[in-house]
């Protein structure tokens, strides 16, 4: 849930392996207040990780779920959202069982909001942390459809991207917004070359490309046929 100049929620899923992930997402992106979402067997390690951020200086609070039952595992973590509507809300699926991962996600798709977790197995050292954009973010608008496939048409690279101003009819400042969110999104790379800045088309920004367009296709035929 995006809101401007407002604290920060994490609310994180507990696991029985790895706890630590957590700790370690929060003191990497940072945080206002944690929200800890555990099972029965988890509950000693939730208890721990709550009272270590509390001595921390951060608020922090627990939410015991049925770690199986989807439904009622994302009615909670979204009473958690709803409790906290001045709060920007993130995720943290880095810990805890499928379905408590799976609802959580869900629940970050409802509330637009921003999803952690940690590459690699639990027995790796800690590492990467991948963030997943908000559905605001990475849905693909008709100004970034037009970008990418500008992009796609030119080989899947261009050497400034002040030229996709020019080709795609947009306005410098409104490019720069759109290529942020494309690349915050992995659609595209970024490379500063002396003073321009080249732009490349990833893998999964050209098949979310190819997705979008056949999307648009069938409706154009849908609407044909009615």
């Amino acid at each position: 849930m995006v809101v401007p100049m407002s604290k920060r929620l994490h609310i994180a899923t507990v696991g029985i392996h790895a706890n630590e992930r957590i700790d370690y997402v929060v003191t990497k992106k940072g945080a206002d207040k944690i929200a800890l979402v555990y099972s029965e067997k988890n509950a000693e390690d939730a208890e721990s990780i709550r009272i270590m951020f509390v001595e921390r200086g951060l608020k922090a609070v627990s939410v015991k779920v049925e770690p199986w039952d989807y439904h009622c595992i994302l009615a909670r973590i979204l009473e958690i959202a709803v409790d906290h509507l001045n709060y920007e809300i993130e995720y943290n699926v880095s810990c805890g069982t499928r379905v408590m991962t799976a609802a959580a996600h869900q629940a970050a798709l409802l509330t637009d909001s921003k999803v952690y977790f940690i590459l690699g197995d639990y027995d790796e050292q800690l590492d990467k942390i991948v963030d997943v954009q908000p559905i605001s973010v990475t849905v693909l608008t008709e100004p970034k459809r037009n970008i990418l496939a500008r992009i796609d048409a030119l080989k899947g690279q261009v050497s400034s991207q002040k030229e996709l101003g020019s080709r795609t009819r947009l306005k410098v400042s409104s490019v720069s917004k759109h290529l942020r969110e494309l690349e915050d999104s992995g659609y595209i790379t970024r490379e500063r070359c002396g003073r321009a800045t080249s732009v490349r088309l990833t893998g999964l920004g050209r098949v979310i490309l190819k997705l979008k367009q056949y999307k648009k296709g069938k409706a154009c035929v849908g609407d044909t046929l009615d």
